[in-house]
């Protein structure tokens, strides 16, 4: 038999074991036949319609997140002034809001639109909008049951109604049962009025609280913060209920994020989806005040996870998206999400496709973070040295039996602050009593990194270097003058300066054409006075004042030791705590007595001082057997400050 007979005899062999023949068993074709009737289909139902409604509507315990339910609806009929007002009527507290939108399914008679309502609960209108069209529109219903949200709120809900050229009707529905009723509307109205107004009376005692105008104006604000800001509205909460001096009237306005815009995030592309809108902020430290909430997860700019803590079941209760420094918002118009509370996402392919895409920028997030860290923890050591330097400014002069540390200044290695050539015959204050001023920052491969992502903003305050001077009679002195933004961030460049000193303490003189130092001629005689910067960048200003002393003799120490600043090293696992090396401080920033405080900046300043103290005593000695007992007494009273201040601590949380 060839190819083809082959063929033909498997295709009737399948054949014969899909349809029995008469030649078969009965046996066989009596148990295909039993089979097939033991298989029922039949289409899901519900037996009691009306419990599950009730389901439903207890499914939204928050009356704050009903009201927003309530207002979402307004929104989604496209209404320019929303009012929500809490009112009592004949003695019962209710709750209204009152739009001027397109109605209530306007392509319908009155009647009709409301019975669609009554008859229609979980089936949406907007359920047929695709996540893009969502996005234009800025809507978000999609399950129907919006209305339900009420019974959190109170006993019955009339939803009023008018469009011109329509007789206004009201349908009126009651907490738990299951009828509703249709009827017109009496009263004086205006024939041609458009208006919808929802009103929900007999309020409960325990809604009454979160319905009060600041509670419900703030919340409104978070809850649909991206709707009001992409939208033309004019949404006010009144309270008529309000006593004694508490608001009744409040516009709702979005709460403004805290902190630093941080720019090139977004929009986040998706494949197949609308894209991610991400507007993150990073707060200056990480204790978050008002504003300062965390990261929230938006779905067509309404609120769906106040933090991505709430994120654990698509993973992303993580680092960098929970981390407490980051605020602001992430949101995605495709994500899904649970009907009622509106609360959480639902893990489809649109919440994967979320998850795929954050992925992207976890890790430029990471670096920003990272990055920021060491420029916060660079900044908070220079702020600490130079309170460091401060407190030992006058020690000198009122401890002459002691020798100071050796000190080299930042333009030349080899000389001492008195032979920098700025100014003679200045002791007292930070250079001539030896002090080596906090050196300006610069800028690494990624703290430039940073400064290129984060450039500094426009000016908002300038500082004077010193910032307290005392010169002798005669003698000269080189004032800075230094521009910073609200970080504290340098103004490299852009930035005019112009100085005023009073009189008659002395006259300015400009050094090397630069206006941000200036020469400071004391005069022939001992006084008072100040100088003043004036520094203006763009279309800002700022001024600051420093006091100035014309003294007769300052009393200054050797020019070649002082309080030089620190050099911080990092040598985990040895011994010792600071240490002069070749003319350095040197202090170990990977001692675990150093590592125990790094985040406090007090202790860490009392640590410096403690160090300081310890080299002083050891130069001042020339005696090397002192250095084991300094060095143990060095570890007590760390280990002292240490345990005292989380005892302190702990008293004040009880």
């Amino acid at each position: 038999m060839g190819k083809g007979g082959e063929q033909r005899s498997d295709r009737d062999t399948l054949n014969a074991v899909r349809s029995p023949s008469p030649n078969q068993p009965d046996a066989a074709r009596k148990k295909r036949a039993r089979t097939s009737r033991d298989v029922e289909k039949g289409r899901v139902r519900v037996h009691d319609p009306f419990e599950l409604i009730r389901w439903l509507a207890l499914s939204q315990p928050d009356p704050r997140k009903a009201l927003a339910e309530l207002v979402q609806n307004s929104l989604d009929a496209e209404a320019k002034l929303i009012r929500v007002t809490r009112v009592r009527e004949k003695g019962v507290p209710c709750l209204k809001i009152l739009d001027d939108g397109e109605g209530i399914i306007p392509e319908m008679d009155r009647p009709e639109a409301l019975r669609y309502i009554a008859t229609h609960i979980g089936h949406s209108r907007k359920r047929s909008l695709s996540p893009q069209q969502r996005l234009e529109l800025m809507t978000q219903g999609q399950y129907g049951i919006g209305l339900l949200g009420f019974w959190s709120l109170g006993e019955r809900l009339e939803m009023r109604t008018s469009l011109p050229g329509q007789k206004p009707h009201r349908l009126i529905l009651n907490r738990d049962r299951p009828h509703y009723v249709i009827e017109p509307l009496k009263g004086k109205l205006a024939f041609d009025e458009r208006f919808t107004e929802v009103v929900v009376v007999g309020l409960h005692r325990e809604a009454m609280a979160t319905l009060v105008t600041r509670r419900a104006a703030d919340y409104l604000g978070a809850e649909l913060r991206g709707q009001l800001l992409a939208r033309d509205v004019n949404l006010v909460v009144e309270d008529k209920m309000a006593r004694g001096r508490a608001r009744r009237s409040l516009p709702v306005k979005p709460p403004r994020f805290l902190g630093e815009r941080l720019d090139g995030l977004g929009p986040l592309e998706v494949p197949g989806y609308p894209p991610i809108r991400l507007e993150i902020y990073l707060a200056g430290d990480e204790t978050n005040g008002p504003g300062s909430q965390g990261l929230a997860l938006y779905a067509t700019g309404t609120l769906v996870a106040e933090t991505f803590h709430e994120l654990a079941a698509l993973g992303l209760d993580h680092p960098p998206w929970t981390d407490a420094r980051l605020t602001g918002l992430v949101d995605f118009p495709a994500l899904r999400v649970a009907p009622g509370s509106r609360r959480g996402v639902v893990p489809d392919e649109a919440a994967g496709a979320f998850i795929a895409a954050l992925a992207k920028v976890e890790r430029l997030l990471n670096e920003l973070l990272e990055a920021r860290e060491r420029e916060r923890a660079e900044q908070l050591d220079r702020t600490l040295i130079r309170d460091l330097q401060r407190a030992f400014r006058d020690f000198y002069r009122q401890r002459p039996r002691y020798t100071m540390l050796p000190i080299r200044s930042s333009e030349d290695p080899g000389r001492g602050p008195g032979e920098s050539g700025e100014g003679s015959g200045n002791g007292g204050d930070e250079a001539s009593a030896g002090i080596a001023g906090p050196s300006e920052p610069s800028l690494g491969a990624e703290t430039a990194a940073v400064a290129d992502l984060f450039p500094p903003g426009p000016l908002a305050a300038v500082e004077v270097r010193p910032s307290r001077l005392r010169i002798e009679c005669g003698g000269t002195k080189v004032a800075r003058a230094l521009a910073t933004d609200s970080d504290g961030r340098a103004i490299p460049s852009e930035v005019d300066y112009r100085w005023e000193l009073s009189d008659p303490i002395g006259v300015l003189r400009s050094v090397d054409q630069n206006p941000a130092k200036v020469l400071i001629v004391a005069g022939e005689r001992p006084a008072t006075g100040t100088l003043t910067v004036f520094a203006r960048a763009a279309d800002r200003e700022a001024r600051t004042t420093a006091p100035v002393e014309i003294l007769e003799d300052l009393g200054a120490g050797p020019s070649d030791e002082g309080i030089p600043e620190p050099e911080l090293v990092d040598h985990p696992g040895a011994p010792w705590r600071s240490r002069i090396l070749d003319g350095r401080w040197q202090v170990n920033t990977g001692h675990r007595d150093y590592q125990a405080i790094a985040d406090r900046p007090t202790l860490k300043l009392r640590y410096l001082a403690l160090l300081f103290a310890k080299e002083v005593v050891l130069r001042s000695s020339q005696d090397p057997r002192l250095e084991d007992p300094l060095e143990q007494l060095a570890e007590i009273v760390a280990y002292a400050d240490r345990r005292l201040t989380d005892r302190r601590g702990v008293r004040k949380k009880r």
